[in-house]
């Protein structure tokens, strides 16, 4: 429910004075986070981490990526692959904004390449993509296979030039004692484009992991239908969004009220657990879940009452139990968020499904590395 001030597109890397004060005001606030309906103080998640597993102190960088990469104007499927030619493309510096690498007033795709070789030393560790700010667009590719993206390409077009990048890589993409090359595409909608600022790397973390990771593929509608919780309901008039972020910074401004969220994803029957954690990571204000049409947890009233308690709802990260009878090889997760003032949706990570000693874990040591 923390204010909202419709904000404009800024080029500065400066943070201005109001945003540095919330900054400050939300690191300085306890937070707690529900867990099978029950409320458990937890550690903050550091910024520009908050959509996977990692913080920054359990970070290792294993390769450095600054410096030059291979870069082309334009648009193509098969730049994405591995073998492609890119031998006659432009060298440039990464990170740095491309108007400053000589393609100035340039709006639309353009396409970053850059191989590494990858040794023995990565056997067995759980491995990041950082690539720092991108402005506005990307998707990613290790050796031809998609690990990720942020924002929207056109022609449901949302920037995401001020959030970092972090993108898993999935075990088996990299080839060991050979080269590996990394291809991605950027669509810039206004103003300076590409890779501009922050640490661009491969990095390890020996922090537990989710056995699913919920940060894609989702859609949203405003308003509120009872329906929409069930894997077969029409949902014709949801658009695509990206999660983790706010509504409003998403095309929804000044938008307080009901909004339903959906994604769907596949499932491994072969896990044995008999009920795990489905972690949202934080919503704005409350919210009430589902899991292929069956109710799995829920935070507050889901309406204007909430605003009188005087709870920060917002900042009270959500871990749900489910038991794993009611996952099926492919389900469907529906996500019913009530905003009664102010920014609203699920705008902050990590999201996604995990063990419960796995969580418990997890936050032991994320709350150790910063002792």
């Amino acid at each position: 429910m923390h204010p909202y001030t419709p904000r404009k597109r800024r080029r500065s890397d400066v943070v201005g004075p109001v945003a540095f004060l919330i900054l400050i005001g939300i690191i300085a606030v306890s937070y707690g986070m529900f867990v099978a309906f029950q409320r458990y103080v937890l550690p903050e998640v550091e910024v520009g981490s908050t959509a996977f597993f990692v913080d920054a102190q359990s970070l290792e960088r294993q390769v450095d990526l600054a410096g030059e990469w291979r870069f082309a104007l334009g648009d193509g499927t098969d730049r994405a692959q591995a073998d492609f030619d890119d031998s006659s493309w432009s060298v440039v510096d990464v990170p740095n904004e491309w108007e400053d690498e000589g393609f100035e007033n340039y709006d639309g795709y353009a396409w970053y390449r850059k191989e590494f070789w990858a040794g023995e030393q990565f056997a067995n560790k759980t491995l990041y993509l950082l690539l720092g700010r991108i402005d506005d667009v990307d998707e990613v590719f290790v050796n031809g296979q998609r690990i990720g993206g942020t924002g929207q390409f056109p022609p449901n077009y949302v920037t995401a030039w001020d959030e970092d990048r972090v993108y898993r890589v999935p075990n088996g993409i990299l080839r060991r004692e050979q080269t590996n090359t990394i291809a991605i595409r950027v669509f810039d909608g206004t103003l300076n484009g590409g890779i501009r600022k922050g640490a661009v790397g491969l990095y390890s973390t020996d922090l537990p992991q989710a056995l699913l990771e919920l940060n894609h593929g989702w859609r949203f509608c405003r308003g509120d239908n009872s329906e929409w919780k069930y894997p077969d309901a029409d949902t014709s008039s949801f658009k695509p969004i990206a999660v983790p972020d706010h509504w409003e910074d998403q095309g929804y401004d000044n938008y307080d009220g009901y909004g339903w969220y959906r994604t769907s994803f596949p499932w491994d029957p072969a896990i044995s657990e008999k009920s795990l954690l489905l972690l949202l990571g934080r919503i704005d204000d409350t919210d009430e879940v589902f899991l292929n049409g069956e109710r799995i947890g829920k935070t507050g009233a889901l309406n204007f009452t909430d605003r009188d308690t005087k709870i920060d709802y917002y900042l009270q990260y959500r871990a749900y139990e489910f038991p794993t009878s009611l996952l099926q090889k492919m389900n469907t997760l529906a996500v019913r968020v009530h905003d009664h003032q102010g920014f609203g949706g699920i705008y902050d990570g990590p999201l996604g499904i995990m063990t419960h000693e796995a969580h418990a874990k997890y936050w032991k040591e994320v709350s150790d590395n910063r002792r």
